[in-house]
């Protein structure tokens, strides 16, 4: 080789070094800028997906141990089947790296499979099951993720073709990947113990005493703030004036609008997420001790009837007198008042623009569209989205209520202002908007997303969506709220919560509208015994399933089953007896392929 042939050769490989350097640097950044550790696992994957060309997927496994399994945490190149890919400790491969903490680097299929000799057979079936290509590993990468002396998990990668093999330098920044994973995951357990570091003290309340002169005072201070309210002077009036009564700085957290009572109470808006979540449920006061405040405060939960409206926050952990707890006392129901007006008047617009948008879906005329839409305070662009979202979870509809008008809030203050409607009814919230790019439209929903994910993590009442996008032209602003209304119908009929798109519905869209009933009965026609006698039939049942989803491949369901084909094919006959088709007969197969779908998607949702 020339001397300059062999100078660009080297400085190629110091190119692909630098390069190499630059993820991992990147990746280590990303680790210390976040202590969400599903976040930090799913962006190392990415990373070392970009980083290793030989990589073709991957996973870690962190180890749990109260199960005393290795489980996966984070993938790539695999489908959600990975998630059930649980190891023990010594089993297979990846069990072996995290017993021994040693690194494992196999070059041929041959050495995988004879070191994946003792894993079981169920775990065989989940693994290759997850493989999206169905192709064969051919070389593999697996190390320990250690913090000092304690073994955490492992990180594996997979490699499915043969014209790239990992090499040692491979090896070297894999093993750096784990090292900085491991920080990552003490970090945010550090983390989550401070999280909770929260510790609430609960005490009782003392009895009012009934005597003449704190009745006079409970009268003389309703009567005061009844007078204020009466004067429409609004909530930041009626705050002030507690303020003044108890001589103690007191704070409204409105739940519904999302701020606090007085406006410039900053301090206390930047931890009203964690505080709702505390006492959303509650209906007793508390002392509780709030995050980034060293001292406690006195939380007093605001209701109507079911509905949590907020909380009133009295600073200080000194046990409050007879005549604050008056103020309190005497201050909830005016607040509660003055809340459920504005409420109302929130509620009336509402309606209207409900209504005003419901007019403007059934026009057809492009004049008359612009006109409307003007009015609703927008603009025709050339995207669309419409967005339809129920909050589900509690069977008390005012309550339900009341968390969409608290969603709506939380949506108005992070969606862009310009060219959108946000609607509320009951428990249900239309939203609508258009914008001028593909761009755009993909920010809009991903904060949608986001926010609806946000909220399902935080409460116990559930949120679902249904989304519809596309290019506007007169008319279709309707068909495209039909289509939201119906991706919402496919996940509540599949018992669902957070967002899906109208057009990852499929051949699904069918069937949104069929009764049960009749899908029952359509599966019992045609199943025959293998539906109504799913006990006696479950593996004649399940061999259908696989021969219809591997697309009647006699070898690839024989290899999902882990079955001789002769064995298949006797089973074949044997279905096809059963149930009187012949799947060699368009009507009589494509019967099959429908009944198989609708079980699968209806009836049996754990096996997708």
């Amino acid at each position: 080789m020339s001397e300059k042939a062999s100078a660009q050769r080297w400085n190629a490989g110091d190119k692909e070094t630098d390069l190499h350097m630059k993820i991992l640097l990147e990746s280590f950044r990303t680790i210390t800028s976040t202590l969400e550790l599903d976040e930090v696992l799913n962006k190392i994957m990415l990373c070392a997906f970009t980083m290793f060309r030989s990589t073709d997927a991957g996973y870690i496994q962190l180890f749990d141990e109260q199960s005393e399994k290795l489980i996966v945490r984070a993938y790539v190149g695999f489908n959600d089947r990975i998630r059930s890919f649980r190891v023990s400790i010594g089993e297979s491969i990846v069990g072996k790296v995290f017993r021994d903490g040693c690194v494992r680097m196999l070059r041929t299929t041959k050495e995988i499979y004879d070191q994946m000799a003792d894993l079981s057979e169920e775990n065989f079936h989940i693994l290759h099951s997850a493989i999206e290509s169905k192709k064969t590993v051919q070389s593999l990468l697996s190390v320990p993720i250690t913090y000092g002396e304690k073994r955490i998990g492992v990180m594996t990668l997979h490699r499915f073709e043969k014209e790239e093999q990992p090499g040692e330098r491979d090896l070297l920044l894999l093993q750096s990947f784990a090292s900085h994973v491991a920080i990552a995951i003490h970090n945010a357990q550090l983390h989550e113990e401070v999280q909770k570091n929260l510790d609430e003290v609960t005490c009782l309340l003392n009895k009012l005493e009934s005597t003449n002169k704190l009745l006079q005072k409970r009268m003389d201070i309703h009567n005061h703030l009844t007078k204020i309210s009466i004067e429409n002077k609004g909530l930041d009036s009626i705050i002030m004036e507690m303020n003044s009564l108890m001589g103690k700085t007191v704070v409204f957290a409105d739940y519904l609008e999302g701020k606090c009572y007085p406006s410039d109470s900053l301090s206390i808006e930047k931890v009203m997420a964690d505080l709702f979540v505390l006492f959303k449920t509650r209906t007793k006061p508390a002392y509780a001790r709030i995050s980034d405040f060293e001292s406690f405060h006195y939380i007093y939960p605001i209701r109507s009837a079911s509905a949590f409206l907020g909380c009133l926050i009295v600073e200080g952990d000194a046990p409050l007198s007879i005549e604050e707890r008056l103020v309190l006392e005497q201050g909830a129901p005016i607040l509660t008042m003055e809340v459920m007006k504005n409420l109302s008047r929130s509620d009336v617009l509402y309606r209207k623009t409900y209504e005003k948008y419901h007019e403007f879906l059934k026009i057809k005329n492009p004049i008359q569209a612009e006109a409307a839409i003007r009015e609703l305070g927008m603009s025709i662009k050339k995207f669309i989205q419409t967005v339809v979202i129920e909050l589900y979870g509690n069977s008390d509809p005012y309550a339900l209520a009341n968390d969409a008008r608290s969603f709506v809030t939380r949506m108005q203050k992070v969606l862009p202002p310009e060219n959108r409607l946000v609607m509320s009814y009951n428990n249900k919230i239309v939203l609508f908007s258009t914008t001028s790019n593909e761009h755009d439209q993909s920010k809009w929903i991903d904060l949608v997303k986001k926010m609806v994910d946000d909220w399902n993590k935080r409460f116990t009442v559930a949120v679902r969506a249904g989304v519809s996008t596309g290019i506007y032209y007169h008319g279709y602003a309707e068909e495209n709220h039909n289509k939201a209304e119906k991706a919402l119908l496919y996940l509540k009929k599949q018992n669902k919560k957070g967002v899906f798109h109208f057009h990852e519905m499929g051949i699904g869209r069918l069937f949104l509208h069929h009764h049960p009933s009749e899908m029952e009965s359509f599966l019992s026609e045609t199943l025959s015994l293998l539906w109504t006698d799913q006990e006696t039939y479950q593996e004649l049942l399940h061999t259908l399933i696989s021969y219809v989803q591997s697309g009647r491949s006699m070898s690839a369901t024989a290899k999902k089953l882990h079955i001789h084909p002769n064995t298949l094919y006797h089973r074949i006959k044997k279905i096809e007896g059963l149930l009187g088709l012949d799947f060699d007969n368009y009507e009589d197969y494509l019967s099959v392929q429908l009944a198989v779908y609708l079980y699968s998607r209806f009836y049996h949702i754990a096996d997708e």
